[in-house]
């Protein structure tokens, strides 16, 4: 799972992306990965966590969308 949000505001010149992802590892753990920064740029920061259950990941994914939509990004792309 997989969705991606964008800021985009030329008064302010914030050009800002955030996209979330949801995947299972070889340990049978669940991953989210959290990546943001400006459009265009090839930097970028990431935060990963690591969840036991399904349910706690995708609470935790629940949560950063919420974030989002909080500051006023749009979902550009989602994919399951």
């Amino acid at each position: 799972m997989r969705s991606t949000w964008t800021k985009v505001d030329d008064s302010t010149n914030c050009f800002r992306f955030y996209a979330i992802s949801l995947a299972q590892d070889l340990f049978n753990d669940y991953v989210v990965s959290a990546e943001w920064g400006r459009m265009g740029t090839k930097r970028y920061r990431r935060k990963v966590a690591v969840f036991e259950s399904k349910v706690d990941a995708v609470a935790y994914v629940g949560k950063l969308e919420q974030v989002r939509r909080k500051h006023h990004y749009q979902m550009a792309d989602a994919q399951i």
